[in-house]
């Protein structure tokens, strides 16, 4: 959005209304937002309610049902009726959106379909096979996109994929805001040891995960920097009382409220986290190994992938933390496969060379 704004265009964000205080200041002040639809956790629950599924820990068929299903339900008519006032020349719609594509479908306009991690080919099927039947109900014929853009680094992604169209490869980046956010983190007593970021994201930032993860830090001569704000599945969790009451001894560690991930990226050595793709690419955009202990939802994939590139460890307790955590320190392998992960996305095409390409023209690479 960033890099269409850059290049004149007009752009929109349209997502749902109750996520306006906390994405507007992730915006430059020139993208419109348009308010429409449902919050995740509505048209997550009403998925679960129909499937009697756990929308925390969801196969291929609840993902389905939750973005294909769910989430056209209650918004689908309504986001077509914001399209034909709006009317865009063009439509941008990460990969588990189904709205985006129907608009599209609706105005006769091209689209593109953005990757935000590993391809999960099995769970787009179970997107496409809910969303068939509303295009049904819209009276619409379902339209491929034009072409697929891709921000995972090819060590990252799953080497059993291939795309049904055009790939536009894409240079990852680490989350920031058009303007740093102003946040202070206390001087370390000792700066000279490695530093490492735990961060659970913004999903599974559940204070008992958190506490656990922090306290296994314990023993190793580390400097850390966690992060407690912004979880969808806990509100609570960013406020003070829900900080981890056990802090590991001879451990310095520091608390921060939600940072954009760019910015603590570039305080840390090492990366401990549950594998969410903005966690996983960001890290791996900074060339930083990671320790991943998935918790639901697509981590599992992201930290699998990540492990098989040699750039993290992927652990199942909390148990496993502490000797993950001195491998990934200790062994110089993670590190340089992380910084030939980052090497190599540094020469994929820019978020501006990609905005040329789909607006415009081709580019190289």
């Amino acid at each position: 959005m960033r890099a269409a704004v850059e290049a004149g265009h007009t752009v929109a964000l349209a997502t749902s209304a109750g996520v306006r205080d906390e994405v507007g200041p992730e915006l430059a002040a020139e993208v419109e937002f348009l308010a429409v639809g449902a919050m995740p956790m509505e048209f997550s629950e009403d998925a679960a309610r129909r499937t009697g599924a756990d929308p925390f820990h969801p196969g291929p068929e609840l993902i389905g049902e939750i973005f294909g299903g769910s989430r056209v339900d209650l918004g689908g008519d309504e986001t077509i009726s914001l399209g034909r006032e709006w009317a865009p020349d063009l439509i941008v719609a990460e990969m588990f959106d189904a709205i985006g594509p129907m608009v599209a479908a609706d105005l006769g306009i091209p689209w593109y379909q953005v990757g935000i991690g590993p391809a999960t080919p099995a769970v787009i099927t179970e997107i496409e096979r809910a969303a068939a039947s509303r295009y049904r109900d819209a009276g619409l014929d379902s339209v491929e996109p034009l072409g697929y853009i891709d921000p995972c680094p090819p060590q990252l992604q799953d080497p059993e994929w291939s795309s049904r169209v055009a790939v536009l490869s894409l240079r990852t980046q680490a989350h920031r805001r058009p303007r740093d956010m102003a946040f202070e983190v206390p001087a370390f007593a000792d700066p000279a040891k490695p530093t490492v970021l735990v961060t659970l994201g913004t999903i599974f930032s559940d204070p008992d995960v958190l506490d656990t993860t922090v306290g296994a830090m314990a023993g190793h001569e580390v400097n850390v920097i966690a992060t407690v704000g912004s979880s969808m599945r806990n509100p609570a969790a960013g406020d003070d009382g829900s900080r981890p009451s056990r802090r590991p001894d001879g451990v310095e560690v520091h608390f921060v409220p939600f940072v954009p991930l760019g910015q603590l990226l570039d305080r840390a050595d090492l990366v401990v986290g549950a594998g969410g793709s903005g966690t996983v690419l960001g890290a791996l955009a900074h060339g930083l190994p990671m320790v991943l202990w998935p918790q639901g939802a697509d981590q599992p994939i992201n930290a699998a992938r990540a492990a098989a590139a040699g750039a993290a460890i992927t652990v199942d307790s909390g148990d496993e933390i502490f000797p993950a955590v001195r491998r990934a320190l200790g062994e110089g392998t993670f590190r340089d496969r992380a910084q030939a992960a980052a090497a190599e996305n540094e020469a994929r095409p820019s978020p501006a060379d990609v905005i040329k390409e789909i607006t415009q023209g081709p580019i190289a690479g």
